[in-house]
């Protein structure tokens, strides 16, 4: 038996170190914060209560007070997508999807498969209740489609027509409720339906539908992700 004694390098003892030493600081540091009435978080919480009335106001800062860098996101994401299909779609050599063809791994995706996807779409719709939204809720939808390969392989497909019709119209529609909302109320992504009572459903204004765009959205183009980089080489 061979004793392997590995050494650890001065440099990364020091950098180890002064890690941890400014973690403790910042601890220590945000440990002493006091929130004070004039910070900018109670600013945009008051603001909440009148103009969208999200139970979450994580979601009102997200598709309201910074709607436009939220569409720059989404585009982000698009933009990345595409890269990733013009590198793997002509890579004739990765045909073959990586499955694991076990009958209880099968049955189970088969009765968790719907669950996930509609605690998916429970998080899109309850993003302005609740933590959660359209971006978090999408990816939890594509994770049931991954179940879907995983155990399935070539034997699941995706159409793909349906997926790009689904993220154009979503794409479409949340720049179209960017633009209602410059053109009725002067505002990028201003609300101009009637607000209900905070806390319920049907509340919010235009935020839970930007949520159900945004939540289409994400769930088509990381589904497809997932399927490229699930692939292996065909041997």
């Amino acid at each position: 038996m061979i004793n392997i004694k590995k050494q650890i390098e001065l440099k990364t003892i020091v950098i180890s170190l002064l890690v941890s030493f400014m973690i403790v600081l910042i601890l220590g540091i945000l440990n002493h914060l006091t929130i004070t009435s004039n910070s900018l978080g109670m600013e945009l919480l008051s603001i909440n209560e009148t103009s969208t009335q999200s139970a979450n106001a994580v979601t009102s800062v997200v598709t309201y007070f910074r709607g436009l860098d939220t569409l720059g996101e989404v585009t982000i994401l698009f933009l990345a997508i595409f890269g990733v299909s013009l590198g793997f779609e002509n890579n004739k050599d990765r045909l073959n999807i990586l499955a694991q063809d076990n009958f209880l791994l099968q049955t189970g995706v088969k009765i968790l498969f719907p669950l996930i996807v509609l605690f998916g779409f429970y998080i899109i719709i309850h993003g302005h209740l609740s933590p959660g939204g359209g971006f978090q809720g999408g990816v939890i939808i594509a994770s049931a489609f991954l179940l879907k390969f995983l155990t399935h392989g070539d034997k699941f497909t995706l159409n793909h027509k349906l997926i790009k019709i689904f993220e154009s119209l979503s794409g479409a529609g949340f720049v179209l409720f960017g633009i209602l909302g410059v053109v009725l109320v002067d505002i990028f992504f201003g609300n101009f339906l009637p607000l209900a009572q905070m806390g319920d459903l049907f509340s919010a204004g235009v935020l839970p539908l930007i949520y159900i765009f945004v939540g289409i959205k994400v769930a088509s183009e990381i589904t497809v992700l997932v399927e490229y980089f699930i692939k292996v080489k065909d041997v």
